[in-house]
Formats: C-alpha cells, sequence, structure tokens
C-alpha cells in the first residue's frame, strides 16, 4: 500500500533490480491492507505472485518492502499526507518483486479502520503512466541533489514533494488530491469499457457466493452511472469554459453601464433643443436592464465553479465505489475457485475491509449525488434567468441606439438623424460611440447560457439507493455467517 522509503531489505535479488517486468491482467484487481503505520496486515493471492514474496513472510513486514528504486521519497511522502488527512489517494507506482524484477500498477489507497486499504488495478491510460514515470525520474533528480546537499531524509522527501506538486501542476493538476479525483474516474471508465466486469456464477452458494451474488448484483445496479463518469467530464469542460464567458461577459457589462452614464452626461449637455423619440428608450432604461444582467451574472461564476467541483466529487465517488465493487467481487470469486483460502491469511478480514469500503463509498455517492441535484437546479435556474435578462436587454438597446443619431437628447432618447443610422455616423458622440462599440452584435451568450441549463438539468444521475442498500445488507448478513 503505501511503499515508504525504507533501509529494510528482506529480499536479496539477483542480477539488475530494474529487469524484468512481471505482467497482469485487467481482470486481476488484487490488494493488501495495513495498519496506520504501513506494516502488512492482510493481501490476496494476485500480490503474491507477483511480488513472489511468501506470504508469511510479508505480513508484519512494512509496504516498503516492495518499493523500487525508480519511485522518487516525495511521492510517498504525498500519499501519506493525503491519507492520513483522510483522503484517498491515486497514483502510478512501480514495486519491485523479490526475484529483482517489477511490476507496475495503478494504485488507489483510502483509509481503513484503523489502516489503510490498497486496491492496484493494471494502468488503463499509459500515455498518463508514462508521464509520470518522466516526472518521477525529475523528481529523483531533486532528492539526489538534496541529498547531495546534506539534507536528512525527511527534508529530501519533503524536496521531492515540493518538485512533484510543481510537476502536477505543469500538467494541470491543481495538487494531488485533485490528480486522484480526476485520474480515477478516467482509469475506471476505462477499465469498465475494456470489459472488465464481476464473473457471474448463478450457482454459487454458502456465504461468500452470496457476496458473489450481490457483488454482481451491485454491478448491475450502478452500471448506469459509468455513462456519468464520460458524460460528467464532458460537462465539467463546458462550464470550465462557460465560466471564463461569464467572467468576460461581467467586464463588458460593467463598462457597458459606464459607457451609458457617460451618454447620460453628454445628453445633458446637449439640452439646448431636446426632441426625445415617442416610446424610445433612455440611457436609463437600458442602464436599469444592463444592470439587471450584471448583478445576476455576479454570484455565477462562483456558483458554476461550485457546480464544477460537485461533479467531479461524483465523477470520484462513482469511480472508487466501482473500484471496491470490483474488487470485493473478484475477491469473493477467487475464494469460491480456490485462489485464495477462505480459512487462511484472515481471508475474511479482507472480505469484510473491501465490503466495507464499498458500503462507505456508497453512502458518500448518495451525500454527493444530493449535493449535486440541489446545486444543478439552482444553477440552471440562474443560467435560465441571466439567459433570459440578456435576450431582454438586446432590443432596448438596439433600439437606443437607433434613436441615438446625430441630436441626443437630454433623457438620453434621441430624434433620428436624416435618413437613420447607418452604423457609421461619424458625428456619433465618444459615449455613443463607446455604447456602440460595446453593444456589439448584442448577446449571443444568453443563447449558450440558456443551451447549458438545459444540459444541466438533463444529467442523468440514475442512482437505485434502495437496492444498494438492500445488497449490501445481504453482505452483511452473509459476512456475520462467516463470524465477522
Amino acid at each position: 500500500m503505501v511503499e515508504y522509503p525504507s533501509s529494510r531489505d528482506s529480499c536479496d535479488p539477483p542480477g539488475d533490480p530494474s529487469g524484468v517486468e512481471h505482467l497482469f491482467g485487467a481482470d486481476e484487481l488484487f490488494f493488501s491492507t495495513t495498519d496506520s503505520r504501513g506494516r502488512i496486515r492482510r493481501a490476496n493471492a494476485i500480490f503474491m505472485r507477483l511480488s513472489g514474496y511468501p506470504r508469511g513472510s510479508l505480513v508484519g513486514q512494512p509496504h516498503s518492502i516492495v518499493r523500487h528504486a525508480d519511485m522518487p521519497a516525495g511521492l510517498f511522502r504525498s500519499v501519506w499526507d493525503s491519507i492520513e488527512a483522510g483522503y484517498a489517494a491515486t497514483a502510478y507506482i512501480t514495486n519491485r518483486s523479490c526475484d529483482g524484477g517489477r511490476y507496475r500498477v495503478l494504485a488507489t489507497i483510502v483509509p481503513s479502520g484503523d489502516g489503510y486499504l490498497s486496491v492496484r488495478t493494471l494502468p488503463m491510460l499509459t500515455g498518463l503512466r508514462d508521464r509520470m514515470e518522466e516526472v518521477y525520474e525529475r523528481v529523483r533528480e531533486v532528492e539526489s541533489a538534496s541529498a547531495a546537499a546534506g539534507s536528512t531524509r525527511r527534508q529530501v522527501a519533503a524536496a521531492g514533494n515540493s518538485a512533484l506538486l510543481a510537476e502536477l501542476r505543469g500538467l494541470g493538476y491543481a495538487d494531488a488530491v485533485s490528480f486522484t479525483r480526476q485520474v480515477l474516474p478516467e482509469e475506471v471508465a476505462a477499465l469498465v469499457a475494456s470489459g472488465v466486469g464481476i464473473p457471474d456464477r448463478p450457482g454459487a452458494t454458502g456465504p461468500v457466493g452470496r457476496v458473489l451474488t450481490a457483488m454482481n448484483a451491485v454491478e448491475e445496479e450502478t452500471s448506469g452511472l459509468v455513462g456519468v463518469l464520460e458524460e460528467g467530464r464532458s460537462l465539467v469542460e463546458v462550464l470550465g469554459r462557460r465560466a471564463d464567458q461569464i467572467d468576460r461577459l461581467s467586464q463588458r457589462l460593467g463598462e457597458l453601464r459606464q459607457a451609458l452614464r457617460r451618454l447620460g452626461e453628454e445628453s445633458q449637455e446637449q439640452a439646448s433643443a431636446p426632441q426625445p423619440a415617442q416610446g424610445g428608450q433612455t440611457w436609463r432604461e437600458v442602464d436599469a436592464l444592463v444592470l439587471e444582467c450584471a448583478e445576476q451574472l455576479r454570484p455565477l461564476h462562483g456558483q458554476v465553479e461550485e457546480l464544477r467541483g460537485d461533479i467531479d466529487s461524483v465523477r470520484f465517488a462513482i469511480a472508487l465505489m466501482r473500484l471496491h465493487n470490483l474488487a470485493a467481487g473478484f475477491f469473493a470469486l477467487q475464494l469460491l475457485e480456490g485462489d485464495d483460502e477462505l480459512g487462511a491469511n484472515d481471508a475474511v478480514g479482507s472480505l469484510v475491509e473491501l465490503c466495507t469500503a464499498l458500503e462507505a463509498g456508497a453512502a458518500s455517492l448518495t451525500r454527493r449525488l444530493d449535493l449535486l441535484s440541489a446545486r444543478s437546479d439552482l444553477v440552471a435556474e440562474e443560467l435560465e434567468a441571466v439567459a433570459g435578462s440578456l435576450a431582454a436587454t438586446t432590443a432596448p438597446l438596439a433600439e437606443l441606439l437607433r434613436a441615438a443619431g446625430s441630436t441626443i437628447g437630454p433623457d438620453g432618447s434621441g430624434t433620428a438623424a436624416p435618413g437613420g443610422y447607418d452604423g457609421d455616423n461619424e458625428d456619433d458622440g465618444d459615449a455613443v460611440a463607446a455604447v456602440r462599440a460595446l453593444a456589439g452584435d448584442g448577446f449571443p451568450q444568453a443563447r449558450d447560457l440558456a443551451d447549458l441549463a438545459g444540459r444541466v438539468r438533463d444529467l442523468d444521475l440514475p442512482y437505485q439507493e434502495e437496492r444498494v442498500d438492500a445488497r449490501l445488507e445481504e453482505v452483511r448478513a452473509a459476512l456475520a455467517e462467516l463470524g465477522a
């Protein structure tokens, strides 16, 4: 799980420790659990096979026993910081096997009781994995320089952690938590898309058989959520673009209000022979409409950003729940097929930890879905309101500009110049020209915001909480029968 640097080396591998790579399949999920100090408590047979250690020789050992020399200390400092703060941590990690080889994994670590649970999967985003391995190489160079300068191991790890954070930001991730929240959903979506799923064993009996059946059912009940991983990613990107658009529009409206006020001042200076157009729009009326738009836009940027965060949070919760669902289901299958022994190595305890993580993930997903639903309704209403106000402002603004010919009345309305406005009247005042420039072709952003409101409302979140809870209750009953 947490392969933090350690001087302990209980295996003397022959040859080059960066030698042969041990491969495994996408459907070979494996796991280990540790205590709060990172000492191994439990693991399944796939971990034993890849690491090359007999199970008995690993229990009680620090997980750093499988640490590969390619891994920088700063990475593990980052992982520890995340999980000790109660967050999940996802990272691409190369582990060392006892024979001097290596195996590369995507590790996702979560707090589990008084320790931690790490589920490892085959990296599906190999391009990102390779980029991160290049990052690790540069981080190790920073650590080597720090060590050469006489730094302690703790200081070296801190220097590596800082270098890693800078690298992550260069890749577009705010920090390690952001990396986890963005990468895990993409990896799980790719894993599922590759065809990985819990095999069905209709004839399975006994408590473990019922656990497997329940895991199959949970997988089925949450299958519709996998689509949210992709749709949510796309919507987050659109929300980001619209948030930037809202910022620019807010600035434009502010400048437009300033120009309208200057228009009012100029009209006062030309008050010698006012000839206001009947029914024409005054600058004050238009300014009031623009002000309404500006006031509605002011909180919208923050609300859109919060909605982006909520969608990211839901995508992560879906991915984590699916990951633990797969891990628990495959382990139950391994127990049924004899790959792992139910009566040995605390297999029941392993099954309990996996199922407990799944249950915690289901509860977290429910809370995040409720929050997302409420925020979606709020933001959609605000987007529709702003879009309506912008659309309602376009015609009065255009009318004001048509009226603003060569004569401007003291109230900001005007009598049209002979022949009307042709779009290039050199006699326009500075304020009129400024208003025209800022008005442009109106507010086409109204359509963009209205379309976004519809898309937010249409985000489908097909989660049947009651059905999943019923399946988890069956799991709890089966585990109790096993003595858990």
